[in-house]
């Protein structure tokens, strides 16, 4: 989905290695620019209205989004002391999500306006670009092959837990991979629903020139993306996330002393990377 795409980028960092935060986010308004020209070849006037309200939205969120950011992070350390339970890790996971439905609502009125500035020729070339990204979500498990897709499952957790705790010990692969037996295949599924989505989309982007009705329509359809999951996809994002929680908490709590210190400093260099951010906004304000 193009559209929550561009509306969350605001909020997603890359805190791979090689890129450190403050660069990513110092260097977003690119980073954006480069993910919507996956679906938009932008022409000079979309790209002028794009970099200023992109910078509108930049600005929003590092003034009012990094300080909440920095003080949840700098809690974590103690809140997962003595551990963590899949309870503590889903509560946090609904921390996140809440921070990225603010985010979004604060984009959709510019994702709005730029969906509205596409010519024909631009929407006609949209589902091919479209299809491309889907076929890029649901790559890893086209296959059908079970133990590859599990193994990919692994595979992710392994690399998210590498980047903050460092490598796994053998006992913590050994249980990843016991438990990868449990992840069920979504990637496909995820790939449909994105398909019914897109799908409407299409159809009321013929419609755009009507402001009134083609917002309220769009803002309902991304505040609203859950009714397009469908039962059975439903049912398995809410067991492949209980099982990622569960791992995580077992993780966690298995921690050796030196990946806890990793873990520790890791999220301290968050924090302040998050409220250095801050700072300079503050400055350029004052």
């Amino acid at each position: 989905m193009m559209v929550l795409r561009l509306a969350l980028l605001c909020l997603i960092l890359s805190t791979g290695a090689g890129c450190s935060v403050q660069f990513a986010y110092n260097n977003l308004d690119r980073f954006a620019r480069w993910g919507v020209s996956d679906y938009i070849a932008l022409t000079a006037e979309q790209r002028r209205y794009f970099d200023e309200e992109f910078g509108r939205l930049h600005r929003w969120h590092r003034r009012t989004q990094l300080p909440i950011y920095a003080d949840f992070l700098e809690a974590m350390p103690e809140t997962f002391a003595d551990g963590a339970t899949a309870e503590e890790l889903w509560a946090m996971e609904q921390t996140v999500r809440r921070w990225v439905e603010v985010a979004m609502e604060e984009g959709l009125p510019m994702a709005a306006t730029l969906l509205r500035m596409l010519s024909d020729e631009q929407v006609a070339d949209l589902p091919r670009r479209l299809e491309a990204s889907n076929k890029e979500i649901s790559d890893p498990e086209r296959s059908g092959d079970l133990e590859r897709a599990q193994a990919f499952w692994a595979e992710e957790i392994s690399d998210a837990f590498r980047r903050f705790a460092g490598r796994m010990t053998g006992a913590q692969i050994a249980y990843l991979r016991a438990r990868s037996v449990e992840y069920i295949p979504e990637r496909q599924m995820w790939a449909e629903y994105r398909r019914r989505w897109q799908a409407d989309l299409l159809k009321l982007l013929m419609v755009r020139h009507d402001i009134e009705k083609f917002d309220q329509a769009f803002f309902d359809m991304a505040r609203n993306r859950e009714r397009y999951f469908g039962t059975e996809l439903t049912a398995i994002f809410a067991h492949n996330e209980a099982l990622n929680r569960e791992v995580g908490a077992w993780l966690i709590e298995h921690l050796t002393d030196d990946q806890r210190r990793r873990a520790a400093k890791r999220v301290q260099e968050l924090v302040d990377d998050f409220r250095a951010l801050y700072a300079r906004s503050e400055e350029a304000c004052c």
